[in-house]
């Protein structure tokens, strides 16, 4: 092979590495937004568990959260559906869909909490200790506005990640945290119900980081409706639904495992501190399939997206480790989440299991990504499927094992991962092939 024929090479290096931080660029703010929204529940909790009756509230906290994730899924899958969508259809059909999706999710929320039968058979579904269930119904109801609030920012996501504008984002989660936080110590210094304040402190945070990203998003023009609009957006909607749905079902399973298992009444007080604990290294990546699959569509780099994932998984599991394998594990759930001795240990014991959790989110969301940009989105509920069958298999057969709660919980939630991701991997092998960008030609033969 001649000098000039090897000269694309470096040249193809240099454009990966270009490739890289401009992907870094496009996913930073997402995720710096996203980081300080995963404090968002420690920082809850830990107001929570110094509060009167405060264990209690956090084992009802706990489960409250793991109903909300799933009652949230089609708003939270609607950032990707605006990707995607925004280009057929405009941006006005989109909005109209995310109010819809928001108000529902209100509506089954408070049903959950003032329904007579519902109220009090739903709890008692869940296996909530008797001592938990008043706790629980006030903090679901205390969520009731939430949905709305979330439908909406995650609407304004997908409009300024398209429009590959996403530093607001970072912005408008900076005021979403300070509200919350405000929120949560002037309701504990009201002498508010700890088992409501968790609940409505989210809630204003959220309202609050709709209303920035609103302000923030208001420069951008309503994308008209093409004269031949493209194909349904429910269809659209209700793919990626359905795998956010099946992803987040998990959490309200794991609830199950753990008020079934040993040590449960430990293991419900400690989850959610390990689980604010996991959603620091997995909820920064809530956007890299959307992210990712906007750079696909820009640039058509796999290569790119693969070698970024490869440098975030790295990061994120050295990160883990770190917090396992030093007192900065104790420090975060006896110190500053406050959670007692007993579960405090219990939790100590158990926590590596949940190491591997954040990198194998991000290889999935890399595959997630390029499935979206090939317009292969039939794939992701298939493969969340598959998560929440092997999360069921496990939910199953751990309560029968001498593993306390929290073990169940961790080792149920990383298996069920890991299964997805080699699933997703192997569909995403027959997807079709992205289109290589313009004026890329091809390498010389050797």
């Amino acid at each position: 092979m001649t000098t000039a024929e090897r000269s694309p090479e470096p040249d193809q290096g240099e454009a990966d590495r270009t490739g890289v931080a401009s992907l870094a660029r496009s996913w930073l703010p997402t995720a710096l937004g996203s980081s300080m929204l995963a404090w968002e529940i420690p920082l809850v909790v830990a107001i929570v568990g110094r509060m009167s009756g405060g264990a209690s509230a956090m084992a009802a906290l706990g489960a409250g959260l793991s109903v909300l994730f799933v009652v949230n899924s089609p708003a939270l899958a609607l950032a990707p559906v605006v990707v995607t969508e925004v280009a057929h259809h405009g941006s006005r059909p989109l909005l109209r869909r995310a109010l819809a999706t928001g108000g529902l999710g209100c509506v089954l929320l408070a049903a959950s909490a003032l329904l007579p039968g519902v109220s009090s058979g739903f709890p008692a579904l869940l296996g909530l200790p008797e001592e938990v269930r008043y706790d629980f119904r006030t903090c679901l109801l205390s969520f009731a506005s939430a949905p709305l609030a979330v439908a909406v920012r995650r609407f304004l996501h997908g409009r300024l990640i398209a429009d590959d504008t996403t530093r607001p984002i970072a912005v408008a989660t900076v005021v979403r945290i300070g509200a919350t936080v405000v929120a949560g110590l002037g309701l504990w210094r009201a002498g508010a119900a700890a088992g409501a304040t968790g609940g409505l402190a989210l809630s204003v945070g959220a309202w609050a980081e709709s209303a920035v990203l609103a302000l923030s998003a208001r420069r951008l023009a309503p994308v008209p409706v093409p004269e031949t609009p493209g194909r349904g957006i429910l269809l659209q909607h209700a793919r990626i639904t359905s795998s956010v749905l099946l992803n987040m079902s998990p959490a309200l399973v794991t609830t199950v495992v753990i008020a079934r298992s040993e040590q449960a009444a430990d293991s419900l007080v400690v989850w959610p501190a390990l689980y604010g604990l996991v959603s620091l290294g997995t909820v920064p990546l809530s956007d890299l399939d959307s992210v990712g699959a906007a750079f696909l569509k820009r640039a058509g780099r796999p290569a790119v997206l693969a070698r970024f994932t490869v440098l975030l998984a790295g990061v994120l599991l050295a990160l883990s480790l770190l917090i396992v394998l030093t007192p900065l594990g104790r420090l975060y759930i006896a110190g500053f989440s406050n959670v007692p001795a007993g579960p405090a240990g219990l939790g100590l014991s158990w926590m590596a299991v949940l190491a591997a959790a954040p990198p194998l989110w991000a290889v999935r969301g890399r595959l997630r990504a390029m499935a979206i940009a090939v317009g292969a989105s039939r794939v992701l509920p298939r493969a969340a499927a598959v998560h929440l069958t092997a999360f069921l298999v496990f939910g199953l057969l751990l309560p029968f094992t001498a593993l306390p709660g929290v073990a169940g919980a961790g080792l149920a939630l990383v298996g069920a991962l890991t299964i997805e991701t080699l699933s997703l991997r192997e569909m995403i092998g027959g997807t079709p092939r992205l289109p290589a960008p313009a004026g890329r030609g091809r390498k010389a033969p050797g």
